[in-house]
């Protein structure tokens, strides 16, 4: 009886040991970077990340005016340093209707001559970072539509008359976002995007392409540095003479537990890439730069 029980458990360990081998249960699954950034934005760009499924983000972005009014220190106190006067506005939801697509809504004040824009943006992640290298980056592809519902004005010189119809107030863009992260402390991001608007100044350009890049520094457990840069193809456009900047902004991050809180210091007014590419004027050096904050709260559905 001993031997027959013996008999039938080396049966059944060799059992197992082959079963294994040949269906590849021995096989490690792959392990994928996790937060390479912490939130779905840098500062002004898309980030390379997406909610998970059934998570249901609601943000509130908010830029003020400017830091120093008029480049004077003195005069900054009339506004409290912009905190007084609000350059942007917006407020909106954003869905994972999977893990690697998301889908949001949202309203803007508007920076720029078209105002009260309602913005239905998009994001799915093509690739992932995994630990092993196999795969180096992660790759993601965003879009956003932009709709003016500001009155029309009776200005026929401006761009808000909106001379085609409802077709000019309309304004896309598109963003590839390539990221990868560097151990546990770094993280970096590029992105070429295009913007084209259906209606524009005489001698402006519908399509606008540009590049930006974006960094992000873990520098404590809950804190972390935000660099975001977005730098045009068409070098001539964005000059002081044209009246166009370089859209820059430096931020600091939160990571709260129940949300992602963060400040940051930027030129652009405009929030939406629909927005601040086109239309940043603003100059760095003159202190027109302005604090801008974003409160970011995940729920789960």
């Amino acid at each position: 009886m001993r031997h027959q029980f013996l008999i039938l458990t080396i049966i059944a360990t060799v059992n197992i040991i082959f079963t294994n081998n040949i269906y590849g249960q021995d096989k490690p699954q792959k392990e994928y970077v996790f937060q390479t950034f912490k939130d779905t934005r840098v500062i002004n760009t898309y980030s390379i990340e997406t909610l998970q499924k059934g998570v249901m983000d609601v943000r509130i972005t908010h830029r003020f005016g400017d830091f120093i009014n008029q480049g004077s220190f003195e005069n900054a106190w009339t506004t409290f340093f912009g905190f007084e006067t609000a350059a942007d506005v917006a407020f909106g939801v954003e869905y994972g209707i999977t893990n690697n697509f998301m889908m949001g809504i949202h309203r803007t004040k508007g920076a720029g001559p078209l105002k009260s824009n309602m913005i239905l943006n998009a994001k799915y992640k093509l690739l992932s970072q995994t630990k092993d290298s196999k795969m180096p980056i992660s790759m993601a592809v965003a879009g956003s539509i932009a709709v003016s519902t500001m009155w029309q004005s009776t200005n026929t010189q401006a761009l808000s008359s909106f001379p085609g119809g409802f077709a000019h107030r309309m304004v896309y863009s598109l963003q590839l976002h390539m990221a990868r992260k560097f151990g546990n402390a770094f993280s970096l991001q590029v992105s070429p995007t295009l913007v084209w608007r259906n209606l524009v100044e005489f001698n402006d350009h519908n399509a606008l392409g540009s590049v930006s890049l974006c960094a992000r520094i873990q520098v404590t457990k809950v804190m972390g540095i935000l660099l975001d840069a977005n730098l045009p193809f068409d070098g001539a456009r964005w000059t002081a003479e044209n009246g166009h900047r370089i859209p820059l902004g430096i931020g600091f991050e939160f990571d709260t537990g129940g949300h992602i809180f963060q400040i940051n210091l930027t030129n652009s007014a405009g929030i939406e890439p629909t927005d601040y590419i086109p239309y940043t004027s603003l100059n760095w050096a003159e202190g027109q730069f302005r604090i801008g904050f974003t409160i970011s709260r995940a729920f789960r559905m």
